[in-house]
């Protein structure tokens, strides 16, 4: 497990980046958010770059980040973006560089905790009305699940403990394994 790379996928707000800080600190692997290695390398937020370059220039900059990160560590964790796989060929390097897993979390599960949470660092959904925000993830899902569903393990996960999320990622990669 220790040169193994291991790609979180899924949609905003499932956890990618909370259940990758607790799975790489249990697997004895680097952590990394591939959002925000743009946002050091770019110097400023997702959501301005967004408003400011476009989302084109946001997603060739994600593909970019992404072969550099593959390129050059062995051994870690990836939360990416909940778009990263749906562009160019990214789930396709990601799953001939290492495990994907995709974290299935539903629609009413997204719905409560971005509700709560809020959308304004979402620039996808930043602008969306909280009565149409149902609405809005159930038509990103629907055009993203080909990607996710490409994931080495899929799992639907429910908004349980951190601890327990990260024991369901930890079985089906022990299980992947045997």
């Amino acid at each position: 497990m220790k040169d193994s790379n291991y790609f979180l996928v899924g949609m905003p707000s499932s956890g990618k980046s909370t259940i990758g800080k607790h799975l790489a600190s249990q697997l004895g692997l680097i952590f990394i958010d591939l959002d925000e290695v743009i946002v050091e390398n770019e110097g400023m937020e997702i959501t301005d770059i967004f408003q400011i370059k476009g989302e084109q220039y946001f997603r060739e900059m994600e593909r970019k980040n992404l072969l550099n990160q593959i390129a050059s560590n062995k051994g870690y964790v990836m939360a990416t973006g909940g778009g990263a796989p749906c562009f160019f060929n990214n789930m396709e390097m990601m799953n001939e560089s290492g495990v994907t897993i995709f974290l299935d979390v539903s629609i009413k599960d997204l719905f409560i905790k971005l509700s709560k949470k809020g959308t304004e660092k979402r620039p996808l959904l930043k602008d969306v009305l909280n009565n149409n925000l149902f609405k809005e993830l159930e038509e990103k899902l629907l055009s993203r699940k080909k990607f996710y569903t490409q994931a080495t393990i899929c799992l639907e996960q429910k908004f349980s403990s951190v601890a327990d999320r990260v024991n369901q990622v930890i079985t089906a990669i022990n299980t992947l394994e045997e």
